[in-house]
């Protein structure tokens, strides 16, 4: 399940992706995005930096688990159909072993007119510290 569309920005230690909340989003309940959905949209997020950063290292895409989450604050029950989203994720900590914290938000950055006014003003619905594991060479501890 591939919920984010594209890579819009990367660096050493960040990533910003795009994610569109179309009428066929797997996720959708009653017409909208519910809150439940933002932390997986972060981790996809998280998904992507690492992908990417394997690539350039020349090795193969390695599988993640989200573990769990510090300091999640929700700012919207729900996103409806139409919005355009906005995923950054910011390493925090980083081992060799696999382990990561990873600093996300989510953000709305367009809406159809008629639900902007649903939506927090400032765009972040949603920002969280998320734990993370990837394991080396498929093992799973």
């Amino acid at each position: 399940m591939v919920l984010i569309d594209c890579v819009k920005e990367f660096g050493d230690d960040y990533t910003v992706c795009r994610a569109p909340v179309g009428d066929k989003h797997i996720l959708l309940q009653d017409g909208v995005l519910p809150s439940m959905a933002y932390m997986e949209l972060m981790a996809q997020g998280i998904g992507a930096f690492a992908g990417i950063e394997a690539l350039k290292a020349g090795e193969p895409v390695r599988l993640g688990f989200l573990l769990g989450t510090r300091k999640l604050d929700l700012f919207a029950d729900s996103v409806p159909v139409g919005t355009e989203l906005e995923v950054r994720a910011h390493v925090s900590i980083q081992d060799l072993g696999g382990m990561g914290v990873f600093d996300c938000e989510l953000r709305w950055t367009d809406a159809p007119e008629d639900v902007k006014h649903l939506l927090p003003p400032d765009g972040l619905l949603a920002k969280a510290s998320l734990n993370v594991y990837s394991p080396k060479d498929g093992q799973i501890i």
